[in-house]
């Protein structure tokens, strides 16, 4: 998802309404966007072709083609609903991976793609009031990206902190979007820690950081999306930190990336001159 997802975990089993969008389905899209944004990134921006596919801020689709030759695979979508029914998606590659391949090197703009959905529980509880954390390392800031965006313009009363973990600042996704909301919406903050670099301003792993970055959080809904690793290490220390387990969510992604070593992608560089 984004980065392809392994698995969910829900505290919505008492809540069955509360996911209800829409009828699961097969919508067309077209690409008209492609573009790296880190040595193992692609962005890709779709346009419906038809009736957009209704989701919740937070929650992924099945990615195939029109053609039906390659397996479909999850990824989340990184913005929340628009009215014009773009969606984007960060999509890693992974070595031997047909579909990232696939994507990475087969599309062109214009191409036709079907996503099937909406899937997925990463979505904020809309019955909930106060402080929102959301915890992402990797393409994991695509959910929870999307949460925020939705967020702040929706429900302005409730605090939003979103924390990134990358490398290196190479590997930080979505920054300017985010830095951007960041200075448009007072009760939104934006944080990223690096734990390959020693001149960042927050350097080790996030979950080592999270005491002085929020402290308490007995009244806080936390919703988390990364490697396992990552998801793990954060649902401890959150807990740890007094975040009410009924109140954490989280989505585990799989597979190691692998950085380009023959220069750009052909039609993603193409992307970002013409």
């Amino acid at each position: 998802m984004t980065c392809l997802t392994q698995a969910e975990h829900t505290t919505y089993a008492s809540q069955p309404d509360l996911l209800r969008v829409g009828e699961t389905g097969t919508y067309r899209y077209r690409v008209e966007l492609l573009r790296v944004v880190s040595p193992v990134v692609l962005e890709v921006g779709l346009v419906p072709a038809g009736l957009p596919v209704p989701y919740r801020p937070g929650q992924y689709v099945l990615v195939g083609s029109a053609q039906g030759d390659v397996p479909e695979r999850a990824y989340s979508i990184a913005n929340a609903p628009r009215a014009d029914g773009r969606v984007r998606l960060l999509v890693t590659r992974y070595a031997g991976g047909v579909t990232s391949g696939w994507i990475h090197r087969g599309l062109a703009r214009g191409d036709e793609v079907l996503l099937t959905g909406p899937y997925g529980t990463l979505v904020a509880d809309p019955t909930r009031d106060g402080t929102v954390l959301l915890l992402a390392a990797g393409c994991g800031v695509a959910p929870v990206s999307a949460v925020a965006e939705s967020l702040v313009t929706d429900r302005p009363d409730r605090r939003v902190t979103l924390c990134f973990s990358g490398r290196t600042s190479a590997h930080v996704l979505q920054r300017a979007r985010l830095e951007a909301m960041q200075r448009r919406h007072a009760q939104f903050r934006y944080v990223v820690t690096l734990t390959r670099d020693r001149t960042a301003p927050w350097h080790r792993r996030l979950p080592d950081l999270l005491g002085k970055l929020v402290g308490d959080l007995t009244e806080c809904e936390v919703l988390i999306a990364g490697n396992e690793n990552f998801v793990r290490a954060c649902r401890a220390e959150v807990q740890a930190l007094g975040a009410p387990a009924a109140a954490v969510r989280t989505e585990e992604f799989f597979a190691d990336p692998v950085p380009w070593s023959d220069g750009l992608p052909p039609l993603a560089s193409a992307a970002r001159t013409s």
